[in-house]
């Protein structure tokens, strides 16, 4: 076990996490040699939450996703701007992380990165991430197993308590990265940032 970990606190529906997630993966392929790394899903839209993007979330095309690709430099896909029949619900991207997490540890941040394209650029609903192909066999996931575990009891509790602890944490938003050291929680970002800020923040205590 490395001395230090970054936990990253994210949704796979989380607009601005989608902006992240290039940062995050570039902080990844600098600093993993150096620092364990665990993703955590929050579960933005569940529960009363969950439902057609124009009912519950009409900002994000009204203008939010514009604000996002200003600052990111992300783009938000012409099907997914096109997508009005999209069901909002964190779960199913949840229980696919929970199980790439058990069983492709080291795919567990492409993951992330993969699973925002395939819905904010791609336009594919979240309720069929598991079910499309196309979406996870480029990263050399069995979708076939998958598909079985998707449907196992065991995944669906795993998100459901990730969802449940990471809303005690408090984290006050997404994308939130804080780096554990083994006595202290150190707060590098909450909300979105850049690049060279969070490697900074990181260089500054890593060494």
């Amino acid at each position: 076990m490395k001395k230090y970990k970054i936990t990253y606190y994210y949704d796979a529906l989380c607009g601005w996490c989608y902006g992240f997630s290039p940062v995050m993966n570039r902080i990844y392929m600098k600093y993993k040699e150096k620092v364990d790394f665990e993703i955590l899903s929050g579960g933005l839209f569940i529960g009363h939450r969950v439902g057609a993007i124009n009912e519950i979330a009409p900002y994000i095309k009204e203008g939010a996703y514009k604000t996002v690709e200003q600052r990111t430099g992300i783009e938000f896909g012409k099907k997914f701007l096109e997508n009005d029949t999209m069901i909002l619900d964190s779960l199913p991207p949840a229980i696919v992380l929970c199980i790439i997490k058990e069983n492709y540890p080291e795919k567990t941040i492409e993951l992330s990165q993969v699973l925002h394209k395939a819905i904010y650029f791609d336009g594919i609903d979240p309720s069929d991430i598991g079910m499309n192909s196309t979406i996870l066999q480029g990263i050399g996931v069995n979708i076939e197993d998958l598909n079985l575990k998707m449907r196992d009891e065991k995944y669906i509790k795993m998100a459901q308590q990730e969802f449940t602890y990471v809303a005690s944490q408090e984290v006050g938003g997404f994308p939130s990265v804080v780096l554990k050291n083994g006595t202290d929680d150190i707060i590098l970002s909450r909300g979105y940032v850049d690049f060279d800020m969070l490697d900074t923040k990181l260089d500054q205590i890593i060494h």
